[in-house]
């Protein structure tokens, strides 16, 4: 069974003067179609823990596993195709590029790679968008849209890959409270019916009723997790 796993995670920084370490001792285990909500309190850990998920950060103890795959100590030009080919990031900002149309901007994410896009990513492209409620919208450009149609097309840019993990920092933090609410609607559709592993980082308490598991972070420690038996 696909699953993204964490063994004895531990991030220590060095701020020029002192070694400190923000984040302990951590094991969780993440499932295909579970909407999980990660929050604590400002510095307590939640966005270190998440960017070693996304292997951004590499740990200072322990391992990440991706399939029952140790992924800890790959190379950069590894980890690069790993996240692309599995994982999705939404942003609290949207990251939309002015002056690219929104089909153009959630294919950028196979532009990137600098080979021509092909005809089946331009129509699961479509696909999504039309999903996402925004087939009216493709030909426009970002400065016509509201912020809660730039986040939706940020959501189709994290999927238009088919990603296994959606990593999501702080998405509802910058919308309304009826925005706010459509993301994460999305978000956990897009857990249930596409089997995604959906992570939310948030401290706001109005994306908790969304969570299939709320994980409570303080300190660097979990300190709370619903899921009654996790590792």
């Amino acid at each position: 069974m696909s699953n993204l796993r964490l063994k004895n995670i531990a991030k220590d920084f060095y701020d020029g003067r002192n070694l400190r370490r923000v984040l302990y001792q951590t094991n969780l285990t993440f499932y295909p179609g579970e909407l999980v909500v990660l929050s604590g309190p400002s510095g307590s850990g939640k966005t270190t823990l998440l960017s070693i998920m996304g292997l951004v950060l590499k740990p200072t103890e322990g391992a990440v596993y991706l399939n029952e795959r140790d992924i800890t100590n790959i190379s950069d030009n590894q980890a690069a195709d790993l996240r692309f080919k599995n994982y999705g990031f939404i942003f609290q900002q949207h990251m939309l590029i002015d002056g690219l149309t929104v089909l153009d901007n959630v294919l950028i994410a196979f532009a990137v790679q600098g080979k021509k896009i092909r005809n089946d990513q331009k129509n699961r492209a479509y696909q999504i968008l039309e999903k996402l409620g925004l087939k009216e919208a493709i030909n426009m450009q970002p400065l016509s849209l509201s912020g809660g149609m730039k986040q939706r097309v940020s959501i189709a840019r994290a999927l238009v890959k088919d990603p296994l993990i959606l990593l999501c920092d702080e998405p509802t933090a910058s919308l309304d409270a009826e925005n706010g609410i459509t993301v994460m609607r999305i978000l956990k559709r897009t857990a249930i019916e596409e089997r995604k592993i959906v992570i939310v980082v948030s401290h706001d308490s109005r994306v908790f009723p969304f969570a299939d598991r709320l994980i409570k972070i303080e300190n660097g420690q979990i300190v709370s997790d619903t899921r009654e038996h996790y590792t």
